[in-house]
């Protein structure tokens, strides 16, 4: 039986779309991408219920108002209607159960959802923006607790990682299972919560990585 999983969309000058290495990597481990543009709070509602599970991609800066900052100066872009769908979609993740991936904005905004900050513009000696091209590893991270990464990844792997900001206070029940050289939080699970799981580097962009997608599937699969 077909498991459709639900795509937030990024944008770009006006299109709604997702990034080819993320339906790749969906449909490489057999699942089916629905895609989610922003959309009126009602639709959304109606549609989530026929989903097997949901994935957050990466993206644009996520609104520091959503967490009761002002804008710093090293704040990027951000996309307001983009933040409410995905806060939505993360909420009813972590409520109804239903198994989710957030991908680098996406661990970011599950974080947020969950009433945690963020560091707007880190400030570290690691290269959390690696200048390396995509798909190349980068630094390393180490798992710090029991996950389902465990079962994927030795204790410390090296991830590629291609963001600026980053998770500061944790949201409500979340756990960090995976830290940079620097202590920066690079994965979280909820507690409790079959799969709602977070990882700040790319895996669409990584062969060896895809196995996370597979946890979508569901267990077994």
């Amino acid at each position: 039986m077909a498991r459709f999983i639900g795509i937030a969309t990024q944008s770009t000058q006006g299109f709604y779309g997702v990034r080819t290495p993320y339906l790749e990597a969906l449909v490489q481990v057999g699942l089916t991408p629905v895609l989610l543009p922003p959309q009126d709070p009602e639709g959304v509602e109606r549609l989530l219920p026929h989903l097997d599970g949901l994935l957050l991609p990466g993206g644009v800066d996520v609104d520091p108002a959503l967490y009761g900052e002002e804008p710093g100066p090293g704040l990027g872009e951000v996309h307001p209607e983009r933040d409410a769908l995905e806060l939505r979609l993360a909420r009813y993740a972590a409520k109804e159960g239903m198994p989710l991936l957030g991908i680098c904005r996406g661990l970011q905004v599950l974080n947020v959802a969950l009433g945690g900050s963020l560091h707007q513009d880190l400030q570290s000696p690691i290269q959390h923006y690696q200048k390396a091209p995509w798909g190349t590893l980068g630094h390393s991270v180490r798992q710090v607790g029991k996950s389902p990464l465990e079962g994927l990844f030795p204790e410390t792997f090296r991830v590629n990682s291609y963001h600026h900001q980053g998770v500061k206070a944790l949201g409500q029940g979340l756990r960090p299972v995976a830290v940079a050289p620097d202590g920066l939080v690079e994965a979280v699970v909820l507690e409790g919560h079959p799969l709602f799981l977070g990882v700040q580097w790319h895996p669409e962009l990584l062969p060896s990585h895809r196995g996370l997608f597979r946890l979508l599937a569901g267990p077994g699969v």
